[in-house]
């Protein structure tokens, strides 16, 4: 899950996962002010739309934040204890990409009728920003060699690594730029899922009239988009992704006593933050 409606849910999803204590607090704010960008929605829409959101936050801060801690916890304890695998890695990249799907069922019974209400008008303001979108995103990519992906990756995740683990040796980004080089080809197929997912969500918004069918569609599309892609897709993101779980302990057990203390200082500034907020929501239903 970088990859609003609907599409702005997910740019929520995102949010809500990653966010700090402080940036929670206004997140309703920032789903709306994205909002505007892909689709205006008319009074009743919006009064429907801040409805779904406002109780969707109060149960995602509820319930949802726990699972998050849970698994960093997890993760946590396996990184510390030298058991984690790119396996088990890739499993936990799994486990979070379903936090979404339950998300998305959540909300869907809410986000349903919104969508179906869209006027003719909206759906083309919607499919022409998400559209640009996609234009922007292939010309940011367009004609650059293996090489060149490989640099802005490399340079990508330096950037990660520094925000975690502050100043990143030699030996690190020697790390960073193999494991790079290694990772396996996937721009042009998640391209082309990336436009068959667009064309699919406009064919579903184009005949919205049929209830059955959009709801049906809408489910696919956010909690099944793994069957846009190839076979052959599926393969290499598994595959990738146990590369990266790879880089993740070979980058740890390297780690200098100062990028330890700074990484679990940044990480457990992180599940502090997710805790103190579901206890929160948690002493505010109970009282």
């Amino acid at each position: 899950m970088k990859s609003r409606a609907i599409i702005t849910l997910m740019l929520l999803f995102t949010l809500a996962a990653c966010s700090t204590k402080m940036s929670y607090y206004f997140l309703d704010w920032a789903i709306e002010w994205q909002l505007d960008d892909y689709v205006s929605l008319n009074k009743s829409q919006q009064q429907a739309f801040d409805k779904v959101l406002d109780e969707f936050i109060v149960w995602h801060q509820k319930e949802e934040l726990p699972r998050y801690v849970a698994q960093l916890d997890n993760l946590k304890a396996q990184m510390q204890s030298n058991t984690l695998t790119p396996a088990l890695w890739a499993e936990h990249v799994n486990y979070a990409q379903s936090h979404w799907f339950r998300l998305f069922d959540h909300v869907f019974d809410g986000i349903l009728p919104i969508i179906q209400s869209l006027s003719d008008e909206q759906v083309d303001e919607l499919i022409a920003q998400l559209r640009k979108d996609e234009a922007e995103t292939v010309a940011e990519y367009a004609g650059k060699s293996q090489a060149e992906l490989v640099k802005d990756s490399d340079k990508r995740l330096e950037e990660r690594a520094e925000k975690w683990l502050g100043k990143v040796s030699n030996k690190q980004k020697a790390m960073i730029h193999d494991s790079n080089t290694t990772r396996l080809a996937t721009l042009d197929m998640w391209l082309e899922y990336r436009h068959e997912w667009l064309r699919q969500f406009e064919q579903a918004l184009r005949q919205r009239s049929d209830t059955e069918q959009l709801a049906s569609r809408l489910r696919q599309l956010m909690t099944a988009p793994h069957t846009l892609r190839s076979q052959a897709h599926q393969d290499a993101i598994r595959l990738n992704q146990e590369n990266f779980g790879r880089l993740v302990m070979d980058i740890y057990r390297d780690l200098s006593d100062k990028q330890r203390k700074k990484l679990w200082r940044e990480y457990d500034a992180l599940t502090v933050d997710l805790r103190e907020l579901a206890l929160e929501a948690a002493d505010s239903s109970g009282q």
